[in-house]
């Protein structure tokens, strides 16, 4: 593969782990050969599948047939590298979604049944399996309360300097007035060129750490809370040629608090023109893409948020696949509604969301407090 080609992912990560993987997948798949050979039997599973049936009923590899030895490499914690819109829930129904770490690790590892969208394209989308879902808390207990913001800044028109040139700063003022009593935990902006810019309007800049990726979006973080474990950006989709820009991407990162040791895996997305297509591959593949992502990089007790202007309304294939696997806790009136917040805890675990008005851009910055 062309590894300069868009679809592939540019995440930052040390070589160091990547050694440290690949080794500990190479012992692992020795262990494995030095295995009896009962290893290799499967339970048998319907006629013509089975080459031969041991005494158990199980199916024992013959010396034509291929025994699938699968390893997944343990994930290295990358600590190594840095020291009301939305839908309605009852109680019940979010008690249901309530799950140990240990047995959401399943649903969070990315797996698809084979449904494919936008064959023949790089942006093509593999739908994920049926039991593939994100939409669990991990905690019994209360939760770890984080408070988030997105916002589309429109920033050629906004910041731009034959234009309104910042506009004294609106953008930022809004964000400082909305968090003077409770900080943000997690920002995620897109149309942002220059998110130093934006913080020093708001008079943050000191407080707030900052994830910048490509395509004008960026994340900033409360830094006396929060250090970041890994990020990175995964391109996802694309325009289609009548309103082409580029490419799309889904900003990730992965944090961890400084008290609680809770992590939260917080991505931040600008989605595909035209509005309401899925662009290129069409709704459903970016959907599966943006899903593919969180279930590649997020750990399973990670605390899940995604962000952004999606280019998609609440009844597009883009947010109802979404839908089907997280909690829509928020969803703004921009453009008929086209920002999101997503999580994998909904219902009672959202505290509070509020819609703070555009600041002097073309989107509301929408806010929620969630208790992950």
């Amino acid at each position: 593969q062309d590894p300069t080609h868009p679809a592939l992912t540019r995440s930052h990560s040390a070589t160091r782990t990547g050694v440290k993987m690949r080794s500990v997948a190479a012992i692992a798949f020795g262990v494995l050969l030095r295995c009896e050979p009962a290893a290799a039997a499967t339970p048998a599973s319907g006629a013509g599948r089975c080459a031969t049936a041991d005494g158990e009923g199980r199916c024992v590899a013959r010396a034509m047939d291929h025994a699938l030895l699968q390893v997944v490499a343990p994930r290295v914690h990358e600590e190594l590298l840095e020291s009301p819109g939305g839908e309605e829930m009852s109680a019940e129904a979010v008690d249901g979604d309530y799950m140990s770490a240990e047995a959401t690790m399943f649903q969070f590892r990315w797996h698809t049944n084979g449904k494919t969208e936008g064959d023949g394209n790089w942006c093509r989308g593999f739908a994920p399996s049926a039991d593939f879902t994100l939409r669990r808390c991990n905690y019994l207990e209360k939760g770890h309360e984080v408070k988030v913001l997105t916002y589309n800044l429109f920033w050629w028109n906004l910041y731009g300097a034959g234009f309104r040139d910042g506009n004294g700063g609106s953008a930022g003022k809004l964000i400082a007035d909305a968090g003077n009593k409770y900080k943000y935990d997690f920002m995620g902006f897109q149309e942002c060129d220059d998110v130093g810019r934006v913080l020093r309007d708001a008079g943050l800049e000191s407080e707030y750490g900052t994830v910048v990726g490509s395509h004008s979006v960026a994340i900033a973080y409360r830094k006396s809370e929060w250090y970041v474990i890994a990020s990175g950006l995964d391109e996802i989709a694309e325009d289609r040629p009548e309103q082409w820009w580029g490419t799309r991407g889904a900003q990730w990162a992965r944090f961890r608090n400084k008290k609680t040791k809770r992590s939260v895996f917080f991505m931040n997305h600008h989605g595909p023109l035209p509005v309401g297509t899925g662009g290129r591959c069409g709704g459903d593949a970016t959907a599966w893409n943006l899903l593919k992502t969180i279930g590649t990089h997020a750990q399973g007790d990670d605390g899940i948020v995604l962000v952004g202007d999606f280019n998609a309304g609440s009844v597009t294939r883009t947010v109802e696949e979404l839908t089907k696997r997280l909690h829509r806790v928020y969803t703004g009136k921009s453009f008929g509604g086209v920002d999101h917040i997503f999580s994998n805890c909904g219902g009672n675990r959202v505290q509070s969301r509020r819609n703070l008005g555009n600041g002097g851009s073309d989107h509301d910055a929408l806010e929620v407090v969630i208790r992950l």
